[in-house]
């Protein structure tokens, strides 16, 4: 029998004792979509930032 524990967010297997990260990436993903977007003062809707987005993969 198999000891560990599975994340009952994702559904990953961990060790006894491992905490799961997978709250954490999806914060830091959700900050990176974030950071790509800004808000045109004019009429208030939301453009995507391409520079950035090349600047974040480089």
């Amino acid at each position: 029998m198999a000891y560990y524990k599975i994340c009952s967010r994702c559904g990953a297997s961990l060790d006894p004792g491992e905490q799961c990260d997978c709250e954490q990436e999806a914060e830091e993903k959700q900050n990176k979509i974030l950071r790509l977007l800004t808000r045109e003062e004019k009429n208030g809707q939301y453009t995507f930032d391409w520079l950035a987005a090349e600047r974040e993969t480089v």
